[in-house]
Protein backbone atom coordinates (compact mmCIF):
# COMPACT_ATOMS: atom_id res chain seq x y z
CA UNK A 1 0.00 0.00 0.00
CA UNK A 2 1.81 3.38 -0.48
CA UNK A 3 1.39 6.14 2.26
CA UNK A 4 -1.12 8.54 1.70
CA UNK A 5 1.98 11.54 2.05
CA UNK A 6 3.07 9.79 -1.18
CA UNK A 7 -0.01 10.31 -3.27
CA UNK A 8 -0.31 13.53 -1.81
CA UNK A 9 2.75 14.80 -3.30
CA UNK A 10 2.13 12.60 -6.76
CA UNK A 11 -1.38 14.23 -7.01
CA UNK A 12 -0.10 18.11 -6.47
CA UNK A 13 2.41 17.21 -9.02
CA UNK A 14 0.16 16.29 -11.58
CA UNK A 15 -1.57 19.56 -10.73
CA UNK A 16 0.87 21.77 -10.88
CA UNK A 17 2.21 20.12 -14.95
CA UNK A 18 -1.74 20.05 -15.65
CA UNK A 19 -1.37 23.80 -15.24
CA UNK A 20 1.88 24.63 -16.96
CA UNK A 21 0.27 22.90 -19.83
CA UNK A 22 -3.00 24.48 -19.88
CA UNK A 23 -3.72 27.99 -22.07
CA UNK A 24 -3.98 31.13 -20.57
CA UNK A 25 -7.99 32.45 -20.76
CA UNK A 26 -8.31 35.96 -19.44
CA UNK A 27 -11.24 36.66 -16.99
CA UNK A 28 -11.99 32.54 -16.86
CA UNK A 29 -14.39 31.96 -14.41
CA UNK A 30 -12.97 30.74 -10.71
CA UNK A 31 -12.15 27.33 -10.74
CA UNK A 32 -14.36 24.86 -8.77
CA UNK A 33 -13.24 24.55 -4.76
CA UNK A 34 -11.55 20.98 -4.72
CA UNK A 35 -13.73 17.92 -3.26
CA UNK A 36 -13.57 17.18 0.42
CA UNK A 37 -11.54 14.84 1.28
CA UNK A 38 -13.58 11.11 2.09
CA UNK A 39 -14.21 11.00 5.91
CA UNK A 40 -11.86 9.49 8.10
CA UNK A 41 -13.37 6.37 10.21
CA UNK A 42 -10.73 6.32 12.97
CA UNK A 43 -10.15 7.18 16.59
CA UNK A 44 -12.64 6.38 19.46
CA UNK A 45 -16.39 7.97 19.82
CA UNK A 46 -18.14 8.02 22.62
CA UNK A 47 -22.12 8.19 23.14
CA UNK A 48 -23.49 8.60 27.26
CA UNK A 49 -26.23 9.66 28.85
CA UNK A 50 -26.75 10.98 32.76
CA UNK A 51 -25.78 7.08 33.66
CA UNK A 52 -23.78 5.35 30.68
CA UNK A 53 -20.85 6.32 28.97
CA UNK A 54 -19.87 3.92 25.55
CA UNK A 55 -16.84 3.83 23.63
CA UNK A 56 -16.47 2.46 20.12
CA UNK A 57 -12.82 2.50 18.79
CA UNK A 58 -13.33 2.83 15.03
CA UNK A 59 -9.91 1.43 14.94
CA UNK A 60 -11.13 -1.85 15.63
CA UNK A 61 -13.68 -2.01 13.45
CA UNK A 62 -16.05 0.15 16.19
CA UNK A 63 -15.82 -3.18 18.98
CA UNK A 64 -16.96 -1.22 22.63
CA UNK A 65 -13.39 -0.80 24.15
CA UNK A 66 -15.02 1.74 26.93
CA UNK A 67 -18.58 1.14 29.25
CA UNK A 68 -18.70 2.83 31.90
CA UNK A 69 -21.35 3.03 34.67
CA UNK A 70 -21.53 6.82 35.92
CA UNK A 71 -23.57 5.60 38.93
CA UNK A 72 -20.78 2.79 40.33
CA UNK A 73 -17.77 4.35 40.06
CA UNK A 74 -17.61 5.57 36.64
CA UNK A 75 -14.86 2.86 35.40
CA UNK A 76 -13.88 1.16 32.70
CA UNK A 77 -15.68 -2.42 32.50
CA UNK A 78 -13.62 -3.69 29.08
CA UNK A 79 -10.67 -5.44 28.76
CA UNK A 80 -8.75 -4.98 25.58
CA UNK A 81 -5.61 -7.17 26.53
CA UNK A 82 -5.78 -8.28 22.23
CA UNK A 83 -7.89 -7.82 19.97
CA UNK A 84 -9.46 -11.30 20.42
CA UNK A 85 -11.40 -9.34 23.40
CA UNK A 86 -13.89 -6.18 23.81
CA UNK A 87 -17.68 -6.74 22.98
CA UNK A 88 -16.83 -7.20 19.48
CA UNK A 89 -19.15 -9.94 16.91
CA UNK A 90 -17.27 -12.81 16.05
CA UNK A 91 -19.09 -15.87 13.56
CA UNK A 92 -17.75 -19.13 12.97
CA UNK A 93 -17.98 -21.30 9.98
CA UNK A 94 -16.11 -23.89 6.95
CA UNK A 95 -13.66 -24.84 6.37
CA UNK A 96 -11.56 -26.03 9.22
CA UNK A 97 -9.09 -25.04 8.71
CA UNK A 98 -9.84 -21.95 6.61
CA UNK A 99 -6.86 -20.72 3.91
CA UNK A 100 -6.82 -17.44 2.85
CA UNK A 101 -7.41 -16.44 -0.64
CA UNK A 102 -4.31 -16.14 -1.68
CA UNK A 103 -2.61 -18.80 0.53
CA UNK A 104 -2.50 -17.68 4.06
CA UNK A 105 -2.53 -20.09 6.48
CA UNK A 106 -3.77 -19.74 9.61
CA UNK A 107 -1.68 -19.75 13.18
CA UNK A 108 -1.29 -23.84 14.62
CA UNK A 109 -3.18 -22.49 17.87
CA UNK A 110 -6.28 -21.08 16.60
CA UNK A 111 -6.86 -23.41 13.33
CA UNK A 112 -9.73 -25.89 14.44
CA UNK A 113 -11.63 -22.10 14.58
CA UNK A 114 -12.10 -22.28 10.95
CA UNK A 115 -13.55 -18.90 9.06
CA UNK A 116 -13.93 -16.45 11.74
CA UNK A 117 -13.80 -13.42 11.05
CA UNK A 118 -14.01 -11.04 13.96
CA UNK A 119 -15.01 -7.23 14.48
CA UNK A 120 -11.34 -6.16 15.79
CA UNK A 121 -8.66 -7.40 14.13
CA UNK A 122 -6.49 -10.54 13.84
CA UNK A 123 -4.54 -12.64 15.95
CA UNK A 124 -1.11 -10.93 14.94
CA UNK A 125 -1.94 -7.59 15.62
CA UNK A 126 -4.36 -6.25 12.79
CA UNK A 127 -6.53 -4.15 12.94
CA UNK A 128 -9.96 -3.91 11.05
CA UNK A 129 -11.17 -1.34 8.97
CA UNK A 130 -14.07 1.01 9.71
CA UNK A 131 -16.17 1.91 6.70
CA UNK A 132 -18.22 3.83 8.19
CA UNK A 133 -19.69 5.52 11.34
CA UNK A 134 -22.63 7.86 12.51
CA UNK A 135 -24.59 9.07 15.08
CA UNK A 136 -28.27 8.43 14.65
CA UNK A 137 -30.04 11.07 16.78
CA UNK A 138 -28.50 11.64 20.60
CA UNK A 139 -28.86 7.91 21.91
CA UNK A 140 -27.27 6.15 18.98
CA UNK A 141 -24.23 5.27 17.09
CA UNK A 142 -23.88 2.81 13.54
CA UNK A 143 -20.70 1.43 12.15
CA UNK A 144 -19.72 -0.68 9.06
CA UNK A 145 -16.54 -2.50 9.16
CA UNK A 146 -14.17 -5.09 7.03
CA UNK A 147 -13.72 -7.62 9.95
CA UNK A 148 -10.46 -9.93 9.96
CA UNK A 149 -10.05 -13.58 10.42
CA UNK A 150 -8.94 -13.76 13.91
CA UNK A 151 -7.29 -16.92 13.56
CA UNK A 152 -4.36 -15.46 10.50
CA UNK A 153 -1.68 -13.04 10.85
CA UNK A 154 -1.50 -11.23 7.63
CA UNK A 155 -5.03 -8.97 7.86
CA UNK A 156 -6.88 -11.43 6.17
CA UNK A 157 -10.14 -10.03 5.42
CA UNK A 158 -13.47 -12.04 5.87
CA UNK A 159 -15.34 -11.54 2.60
CA UNK A 160 -18.24 -10.07 4.73
CA UNK A 161 -19.38 -7.16 6.17
CA UNK A 162 -20.57 -6.73 9.90
CA UNK A 163 -22.62 -3.62 10.82
CA UNK A 164 -23.59 -2.40 14.47
CA UNK A 165 -26.07 -0.10 15.77
CA UNK A 166 -25.14 0.69 20.11
CA UNK A 167 -28.04 2.86 21.47
CA UNK A 168 -28.18 3.83 24.96
CA UNK A 169 -31.21 4.11 27.40
CA UNK A 170 -30.96 4.99 30.70
CA UNK A 171 -28.84 1.78 32.49
CA UNK A 172 -29.22 -0.33 29.33
CA UNK A 173 -26.65 -0.67 26.37
CA UNK A 174 -28.21 -2.45 23.05
CA UNK A 175 -26.68 -3.28 19.87
CA UNK A 176 -28.18 -4.58 17.05
CA UNK A 177 -25.94 -6.61 15.36
CA UNK A 178 -25.70 -7.71 11.06
CA UNK A 179 -23.20 -9.63 9.22
CA UNK A 180 -23.55 -9.42 5.36
CA UNK A 181 -22.25 -12.42 3.93
CA UNK A 182 -20.09 -12.15 0.44
CA UNK A 183 -18.19 -15.19 0.19
CA UNK A 184 -16.42 -16.73 -3.16
CA UNK A 185 -17.05 -19.75 -1.69
CA UNK A 186 -21.09 -20.81 -2.05
CA UNK A 187 -20.38 -24.01 0.28
CA UNK A 188 -23.22 -24.64 2.73
CA UNK A 189 -20.93 -25.66 5.47
CA UNK A 190 -22.78 -26.80 8.49
CA UNK A 191 -23.83 -25.15 11.32
CA UNK A 192 -21.74 -23.40 14.03
CA UNK A 193 -22.05 -22.29 17.51
CA UNK A 194 -22.01 -18.33 16.96
CA UNK A 195 -20.85 -16.18 20.12
CA UNK A 196 -24.25 -13.21 20.18
CA UNK A 197 -21.60 -11.37 20.78
CA UNK A 198 -18.66 -12.15 22.57
CA UNK A 199 -17.88 -9.34 25.93
CA UNK A 200 -14.79 -9.35 27.99
CA UNK A 201 -14.30 -7.49 31.14
CA UNK A 202 -11.44 -6.21 33.52
CA UNK A 203 -10.31 -8.18 36.61
CA UNK A 204 -12.69 -6.52 39.01
CA UNK A 205 -15.69 -7.82 37.51
CA UNK A 206 -15.17 -11.50 38.23
CA UNK A 207 -18.23 -13.21 39.96
CA UNK A 208 -20.11 -14.92 37.42
CA UNK A 209 -23.82 -14.99 38.30
CA UNK A 210 -26.88 -16.73 36.48
CA UNK A 211 -29.90 -18.53 37.25
CA UNK A 212 -29.82 -22.49 36.76
CA UNK A 213 -32.87 -24.57 36.72
CA UNK A 214 -36.73 -25.65 35.44
CA UNK A 215 -38.89 -22.92 36.84
CA UNK A 216 -37.24 -19.67 35.39
CA UNK A 217 -38.61 -16.32 36.74
CA UNK A 218 -40.81 -17.98 39.58
CA UNK A 219 -38.54 -16.24 42.39
CA UNK A 220 -35.80 -19.55 42.75
CA UNK A 221 -32.16 -18.60 44.12
CA UNK A 222 -29.39 -17.65 41.59
CA UNK A 223 -26.42 -19.45 40.97
CA UNK A 224 -22.99 -18.16 41.68
CA UNK A 225 -20.54 -19.96 39.01
CA UNK A 226 -17.42 -18.28 39.42
CA UNK A 227 -16.58 -16.73 42.77
CA UNK A 228 -12.75 -15.23 43.77
CA UNK A 229 -12.19 -18.17 45.83
CA UNK A 230 -13.28 -20.83 43.93
CA UNK A 231 -11.06 -22.09 41.57
CA UNK A 232 -13.37 -22.15 38.79
CA UNK A 233 -13.35 -19.89 35.67
CA UNK A 234 -10.83 -21.08 33.10
CA UNK A 235 -11.19 -23.31 30.60
CA UNK A 236 -14.82 -21.06 30.13
CA UNK A 237 -18.14 -23.10 31.17
CA UNK A 238 -21.12 -23.48 29.32
CA UNK A 239 -24.46 -23.84 30.90
CA UNK A 240 -28.40 -23.82 30.22
CA UNK A 241 -30.13 -20.55 31.43
CA UNK A 242 -33.52 -20.32 30.54
CA UNK A 243 -34.10 -16.50 31.64
CA UNK A 244 -31.63 -15.45 28.82
CA UNK A 245 -29.09 -13.54 31.17
CA UNK A 246 -26.06 -13.69 32.63
CA UNK A 247 -23.58 -11.26 34.89
CA UNK A 248 -20.21 -10.56 35.81
CA UNK A 249 -20.21 -8.38 39.02
CA UNK A 250 -16.94 -6.83 41.10
CA UNK A 251 -17.28 -7.54 44.96
CA UNK A 252 -19.69 -4.56 45.50
CA UNK A 253 -22.40 -6.49 43.42
CA UNK A 254 -22.12 -4.31 40.92
CA UNK A 255 -21.44 -4.70 36.90
CA UNK A 256 -22.87 -5.65 33.74
CA UNK A 257 -25.26 -8.45 32.93
CA UNK A 258 -25.62 -9.63 29.09
CA UNK A 259 -29.93 -10.28 28.21
CA UNK A 260 -29.78 -12.58 24.68
CA UNK A 261 -33.44 -13.23 24.36
CA UNK A 262 -33.37 -15.40 21.41
CA UNK A 263 -31.02 -17.97 23.03
CA UNK A 264 -30.44 -20.04 26.31
CA UNK A 265 -27.48 -21.42 26.57
CA UNK A 266 -23.56 -19.24 27.44
CA UNK A 267 -20.08 -19.74 27.25
CA UNK A 268 -18.99 -17.58 30.01
CA UNK A 269 -15.99 -17.70 33.10
CA UNK A 270 -12.54 -16.14 34.42
CA UNK A 271 -9.11 -16.24 33.43
CA UNK A 272 -7.08 -17.27 35.40
CA UNK A 273 -9.15 -19.40 37.42
CA UNK A 274 -7.02 -18.98 41.01
CA UNK A 275 -7.58 -16.87 44.20
CA UNK A 276 -6.20 -13.60 41.77
CA UNK A 277 -9.52 -12.21 40.94
CA UNK A 278 -10.70 -8.78 42.01
CA UNK A 279 -7.85 -6.71 40.15
CA UNK A 280 -6.25 -5.29 36.70
CA UNK A 281 -7.48 -2.78 34.15
CA UNK A 282 -7.89 -2.65 30.18
CA UNK A 283 -4.72 -4.31 28.99
CA UNK A 284 -4.42 -6.89 31.93
CA UNK A 285 -4.74 -10.30 31.15
CA UNK A 286 -7.19 -11.38 33.44
CA UNK A 287 -10.58 -11.21 31.83
CA UNK A 288 -14.34 -11.97 32.89
CA UNK A 289 -15.50 -13.17 30.03
CA UNK A 290 -19.86 -13.98 28.64
CA UNK A 291 -21.03 -14.90 25.26
CA UNK A 292 -24.51 -16.23 24.70
CA UNK A 293 -24.12 -19.18 22.09
CA UNK A 294 -26.69 -20.17 19.38
CA UNK A 295 -25.99 -22.80 16.96
CA UNK A 296 -26.63 -21.18 13.21
CA UNK A 297 -25.77 -21.78 9.22
CA UNK A 298 -23.98 -19.01 7.65
CA UNK A 299 -24.72 -19.02 3.92
CA UNK A 300 -22.54 -17.61 1.44
CA UNK A 301 -24.79 -14.94 0.56
CA UNK A 302 -26.58 -14.25 4.32
CA UNK A 303 -27.66 -11.50 5.66
CA UNK A 304 -28.36 -12.59 9.71
CA UNK A 305 -29.10 -10.09 12.79
CA UNK A 306 -29.58 -10.29 16.10
CA UNK A 307 -30.52 -7.88 19.03
CA UNK A 308 -28.23 -8.20 22.46
CA UNK A 309 -28.77 -6.16 25.51
CA UNK A 310 -26.11 -5.31 27.88
CA UNK A 311 -27.96 -4.09 31.61
CA UNK A 312 -25.33 -2.32 33.90
CA UNK A 313 -26.32 -2.19 37.75
CA UNK A 314 -26.86 -4.92 40.49
CA UNK A 315 -28.33 -8.23 39.63
CA UNK A 316 -31.31 -6.86 40.54
CA UNK A 317 -31.63 -4.39 37.95
CA UNK A 318 -29.98 -7.14 35.37
CA UNK A 319 -32.74 -9.90 36.59
CA UNK A 320 -35.08 -7.29 36.85
CA UNK A 321 -34.65 -6.47 32.67
CA UNK A 322 -34.58 -9.90 31.42
CA UNK A 323 -37.74 -10.98 33.40
CA UNK A 324 -40.07 -7.98 32.15
CA UNK A 325 -38.43 -8.90 28.69
CA UNK A 326 -38.60 -12.55 28.88
CA UNK A 327 -40.50 -14.00 25.52
CA UNK A 328 -40.81 -17.28 26.89
CA UNK A 329 -44.26 -17.24 28.82
CA UNK A 330 -46.15 -18.78 25.33
CA UNK A 331 -44.82 -21.68 24.01
CA UNK A 332 -42.79 -21.22 20.91
CA UNK A 333 -43.34 -21.14 17.49
CA UNK A 334 -40.93 -20.71 14.52
CA UNK A 335 -42.32 -19.18 11.06
CA UNK A 336 -39.49 -20.05 8.53
CA UNK A 337 -40.72 -17.06 6.34
CA UNK A 338 -37.16 -15.12 6.09
CA UNK A 339 -35.05 -16.75 8.55
CA UNK A 340 -34.27 -20.00 10.00
CA UNK A 341 -34.19 -19.02 13.76
CA UNK A 342 -31.70 -21.03 14.55
CA UNK A 343 -33.05 -24.40 13.08
CA UNK A 344 -30.34 -26.32 11.70
CA UNK A 345 -29.60 -29.80 10.27
CA UNK A 346 -27.30 -32.74 10.89
CA UNK A 347 -26.15 -35.76 8.56
CA UNK A 348 -27.81 -36.06 5.22
CA UNK A 349 -29.89 -33.09 5.02
CA UNK A 350 -29.21 -29.30 3.43
CA UNK A 351 -31.52 -26.40 2.65
CA UNK A 352 -31.73 -24.06 -0.49
CA UNK A 353 -29.96 -21.85 1.02
CA UNK A 354 -30.22 -17.87 1.65
CA UNK A 355 -32.80 -16.01 1.02
CA UNK A 356 -35.23 -18.71 2.51
CA UNK A 357 -38.25 -17.45 0.43
CA UNK A 358 -41.43 -18.53 3.25
CA UNK A 359 -40.15 -21.95 4.00
CA UNK A 360 -37.15 -24.24 4.76
CA UNK A 361 -36.69 -25.73 1.71
CA UNK A 362 -35.07 -29.08 2.62
CA UNK A 363 -33.61 -32.40 1.16
CA UNK A 364 -32.69 -35.34 2.31
CA UNK A 365 -31.30 -38.83 2.46
CA UNK A 366 -31.70 -41.57 5.12
CA UNK A 367 -30.65 -40.86 8.83
CA UNK A 368 -31.36 -37.15 8.23
CA UNK A 369 -32.12 -34.33 11.18
CA UNK A 370 -33.57 -31.08 11.59
CA UNK A 371 -32.93 -29.74 14.92
CA UNK A 372 -34.30 -26.54 16.88
CA UNK A 373 -33.12 -24.07 18.99
CA UNK A 374 -32.30 -24.45 22.80
CA UNK A 375 -35.52 -22.74 24.43
CA UNK A 376 -37.77 -23.38 27.58
CA UNK A 377 -41.55 -24.43 27.30
CA UNK A 378 -43.99 -26.57 30.32
CA UNK A 379 -45.42 -29.43 28.23
CA UNK A 380 -48.51 -28.71 30.01
CA UNK A 381 -49.09 -24.86 28.36
CA UNK A 382 -48.03 -27.19 24.47
CA UNK A 383 -49.99 -30.09 24.09
CA UNK A 384 -50.19 -30.24 20.62
CA UNK A 385 -47.06 -30.08 17.64
CA UNK A 386 -48.04 -28.64 14.70
CA UNK A 387 -45.75 -28.64 11.17
CA UNK A 388 -47.27 -27.00 8.23
CA UNK A 389 -45.39 -28.07 5.47
CA UNK A 390 -45.34 -29.86 2.17
CA UNK A 391 -43.14 -33.20 1.71
CA UNK A 392 -42.59 -35.34 -0.84
CA UNK A 393 -40.93 -38.71 -1.02
CA UNK A 394 -40.94 -41.51 -3.94
CA UNK A 395 -43.28 -43.66 -1.47
CA UNK A 396 -45.80 -40.62 -0.88
CA UNK A 397 -44.95 -41.19 3.25
CA UNK A 398 -42.35 -39.83 4.88
CA UNK A 399 -41.11 -41.12 8.11
CA UNK A 400 -40.43 -38.86 10.59
CA UNK A 401 -39.44 -39.02 14.34
CA UNK A 402 -40.35 -36.11 16.65
CA UNK A 403 -37.67 -36.09 19.11
CA UNK A 404 -38.45 -33.95 22.33
CA UNK A 405 -35.57 -33.31 24.69
CA UNK A 406 -36.79 -32.62 28.25
CA UNK A 407 -34.81 -30.23 30.71
CA UNK A 408 -32.77 -32.44 32.87
CA UNK A 409 -30.55 -32.12 36.63
CA UNK A 410 -28.04 -31.95 34.02
CA UNK A 411 -29.16 -28.55 33.17
CA UNK A 412 -28.28 -27.35 36.89
CA UNK A 413 -24.74 -26.93 36.49
CA UNK A 414 -22.32 -26.07 34.11
CA UNK A 415 -20.16 -28.04 31.96
CA UNK A 416 -16.54 -26.94 31.31
CA UNK A 417 -15.83 -26.32 27.36
CA UNK A 418 -12.75 -28.28 26.79
CA UNK A 419 -9.97 -29.65 28.46
CA UNK A 420 -6.68 -28.72 26.57
CA UNK A 421 -4.76 -31.63 27.59
CA UNK A 422 -5.84 -31.48 31.42
CA UNK A 423 -6.08 -34.63 33.17
CA UNK A 424 -7.79 -33.09 35.89
CA UNK A 425 -10.53 -31.65 34.14
CA UNK A 426 -11.51 -34.97 31.78
CA UNK A 427 -12.27 -36.15 35.03
CA UNK A 428 -14.37 -33.67 36.20
CA UNK A 429 -15.99 -34.18 33.07
CA UNK A 430 -16.63 -37.86 33.54
CA UNK A 431 -17.59 -37.23 36.97
CA UNK A 432 -19.97 -34.74 36.14
CA UNK A 433 -21.71 -36.99 33.48
CA UNK A 434 -22.18 -40.01 35.93
CA UNK A 435 -23.50 -37.65 38.73
CA UNK A 436 -26.02 -35.79 36.54
CA UNK A 437 -27.32 -37.88 33.49
CA UNK A 438 -29.04 -35.98 30.75
CA UNK A 439 -32.71 -37.53 30.42
CA UNK A 440 -33.88 -39.23 27.89
CA UNK A 441 -35.39 -38.06 25.05
CA UNK A 442 -39.02 -38.66 24.88
CA UNK A 443 -39.53 -39.72 20.99
CA UNK A 444 -42.39 -40.60 18.71
CA UNK A 445 -42.63 -41.84 15.25
CA UNK A 446 -45.48 -41.64 12.52
CA UNK A 447 -45.72 -41.00 8.72
CA UNK A 448 -46.71 -37.69 7.18
CA UNK A 449 -48.08 -37.80 3.88
CA UNK A 450 -45.71 -36.53 1.72
CA UNK A 451 -47.39 -36.04 -2.15
CA UNK A 452 -46.30 -32.59 -2.24
CA UNK A 453 -49.63 -30.79 -0.87
CA UNK A 454 -49.15 -28.01 1.65
CA UNK A 455 -50.93 -29.28 4.74
CA UNK A 456 -50.27 -28.95 8.46
CA UNK A 457 -49.69 -31.88 10.08
CA UNK A 458 -51.13 -32.18 14.43
CA UNK A 459 -49.11 -34.27 16.43
CA UNK A 460 -50.73 -34.97 20.25
CA UNK A 461 -47.48 -34.58 22.71
CA UNK A 462 -49.74 -34.92 25.57
CA UNK A 463 -50.84 -38.79 24.34
CA UNK A 464 -46.71 -39.13 25.00
CA UNK A 465 -45.60 -40.90 28.04
CA UNK A 466 -43.15 -39.08 30.31
CA UNK A 467 -44.28 -35.51 28.56
CA UNK A 468 -44.70 -33.62 31.42
CA UNK A 469 -43.18 -30.53 33.45
CA UNK A 470 -40.01 -28.52 31.89
CA UNK A 471 -38.92 -29.12 27.72
CA UNK A 472 -35.98 -27.29 26.06
CA UNK A 473 -35.39 -28.68 22.17
CA UNK A 474 -37.02 -30.31 19.50
CA UNK A 475 -35.86 -32.13 16.72
CA UNK A 476 -37.10 -33.90 13.95
CA UNK A 477 -35.57 -37.61 12.45
CA UNK A 478 -35.76 -38.28 8.89
CA UNK A 479 -35.40 -41.86 7.44
CA UNK A 480 -36.57 -41.55 3.71
CA UNK A 481 -35.25 -39.60 1.02
CA UNK A 482 -37.11 -37.04 -0.15
CA UNK A 483 -37.73 -33.10 0.21
CA UNK A 484 -39.75 -30.89 2.08
CA UNK A 485 -40.79 -27.07 2.12
CA UNK A 486 -41.71 -26.32 5.87
CA UNK A 487 -43.38 -23.16 6.55
CA UNK A 488 -44.49 -23.09 10.41
CA UNK A 489 -43.56 -25.54 13.23
CA UNK A 490 -45.57 -24.52 16.71
CA UNK A 491 -46.19 -25.66 20.01
CA UNK A 492 -49.67 -24.89 20.80
CA UNK A 493 -52.51 -25.28 23.51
Amino acid sequence: MKCPAMLRTLRMLCIFFAFLASPVVANAAPAPAPAAPPAMFTGMRYLENGRVRLGINLDLGGAVTFLADKKNGGKNIINSFDWGRQIQLSYYSGPIPYIGPNGEKPMKHWEGLGWNPIQSGDAGGNKSRTLFCERRGANAIFTRCVPLQWPHTTGVAGECEFETLYSLDGNVLTLEATIRNRRADKTQYHARVQEMPALYTNGPWFNLVTYLGDKPFTGAPVTRLVTKNNQRGWPWVHFYAPENWVALLDERGTGIGVFQPETMTFNAGFHPNDAKKGFGGEKDAQTGHIAPVGVHVLDHNIVWSYKTVFILGTLDDIRGYAEKHWKNRAPPRWNFKNSRHGWHFNGNMRDTGFPLNDALDLRFTKASALTGPVTFWKAEDAPVLEIEGAFSTASKTAHVTVAIQPVAKSDFTDWLNWSEGNASVEAEKREKAQKFPPAAEIRTTLPLRADGVLRTHKIRLSDLPKYNGAMKKLELHFYDTGSAKIKRISLKN
